[in-house]
């Protein structure tokens, strides 16, 4: 039926509301109470952080201009949470106003160069951030992308070579971090060497740096840190930055507002002073378990014949285990694995964070590893595999890590 113009506007023939909260609702029970997830970009928030985003907080601005009124309340809300920034990384300068680790990489790239400058990051085709290079803002702000050197033997910058290309080039900045990030990267090493600035993409392994489990790239010769919120570390879908060095920090956190970001998601900035709250009291323990558990799944999935990238330097010392296959095997891979409600992505990776803070354990990888190899190695159809999973996922409803006071109802 087509739809028709009422008194009160226009009258629809379908309602579309019941749809959305239909669709909503089957999201939320597929995703939380049937699947496995180990899409190693993704996590679980806690109620306290999730209940953050029903705040009055998410329909209002703030601007350093001073633009607005009515905003004393929000500026002691992002002047503490980039306070709890500062603790959580050990860092004298924060801001948590990015909306992603993506507008946090162009305001670097905007800060720090000029059309025409070199910059050097991981190559896409060793699991570089794409973002970043020849296929994304370096192609669009006319840039000249170098690639470290690398070893896919141990899964990682080679670091010999690499120092050699940042001496002969010379690169305006130099990107450590990837999206695919098995081990530590040799920042240290290779930032005493660099004339540019030294940037670390922790957009993966946040969490685990604020574990104090990982790496420390502060103090690893990088000038600047920036990360997404939401992968290893458990917060909000969003960015941050973080520095020791104010010159750099100031040019780059310049070219935030008005330039990549107006409304800064006052919402998303009080459920990240959560998260960061959690990762403060919490993070240790919860860095330790995801390092513990990757390593285990990595050896459980070796053992029922699964291949594995990182195999002569023990897999993983992150949240990600890398399956060593043809780019075309991998889609087919995830896309066998969703049918058995085991959630990866086609890049072959797989991530522990979010069943580590659901509460699994090296025990539990045991047997994830055996639901993964029965899809890949076709042992057992996914219909047989699915019920499993479901069975497996009702144990772990209560996340681990989080604060525990009841969160009081806004309104």
């Amino acid at each position: 039926m087509p739809d028709s113009e009422g008194e009160d506007g226009p009258k629809l023939s379908y309602n579309y509301f019941e749809r959305l909260d239909r669709i909503v609702r089957l999201h939320q029970e597929w995703r939380t109470k049937e699947c496995l997830n180990l899409i190693p970009s993704e996590n679980h928030g806690s109620p306290l952080m999730r209940g953050m985003f029903l705040a009055d907080l998410g329909n209002r601005y703030n601007a350093p201009d001073r633009f607005y009124r009515g905003t004393k309340y929000s500026d002691e809300l992002l002047s503490m949470t980039e306070e709890l920034a500062r603790k959580a990384f050990g860092a004298r300068y924060a801001d948590v106003r990015a909306l992603s680790g993506h507008t946090a990489d162009m305001a670097v790239l905007l800060a720090l160069t000029e059309a025409g400058d070199r910059i050097l990051s991981v190559h896409p085709d060793n699991g570089g951030y794409p973002g970043i290079t020849h296929l994304g803002l370096g192609s669009l702000l006319r840039l000249e992308n170098l690639y470290f050197h690398y070893d896919t033997r141990t899964v990682n910058i080679e670091p010999i070579e690499s120092a050699a290309l940042i001496r002969e080039t010379q690169p305006k900045v130099v990107f450590f971090g990837s999206s695919f990030i098995p081990f530590p990267h040799p920042a240290k090493r290779l930032s005493a060497v660099a004339h540019g600035a030294c940037v670390y993409d922790a957009s993966h392994v946040l969490g685990l740096i604020a574990g104090k489990e990982f790496q420390d790239p502060l103090r690893e010769g990088c000038s600047l840190m920036i990360g997404s919120t939401h992968k290893s570390f458990f917060g909000p879908q969003g960015g941050l930055i973080v520095s020791n060095n104010e010159d750099v920090f100031t040019r780059v956190v310049g070219k935030i507002h008005p330039g990549i970001v107006d409304n800064i998601h006052l919402d998303r900035v009080a459920a990240l002073g959560v998260a960061l709250i959690e990762m403060i009291q919490f993070g240790r323990q919860y860095a330790q378990a995801v390092i513990k558990n990757s390593q285990a799944l990595a050896k459980a999935l070796a053992a029922q014949g699964v291949k594995l990238k990182g195999s002569t330097v023990g897999y993983t010392r992150s949240h990600q285990i890398l399956l060593d296959y043809e780019p075309a095997k991998l889609e087919s891979f995830s896309g066998r694995l969703e049918q058995a409600n085991i959630i990866g992505d086609n890049g072959g990776r797989l991530g522990t964070s979010e069943l580590t803070r659901m509460g699994y354990g090296p025990a539990e990888m045991e047997e994830v590893a055996e639901l993964v190899a029965m899809v890949l190695m076709g042992k057992k159809p996914p219909d047989f595999v699915q019920k499993r999973v479901r069975t497996l996922v009702r144990q772990f409803q209560q996340p681990r890590f989080v604060l525990q006071s009841v969160p009081k109802p806004f309104g």
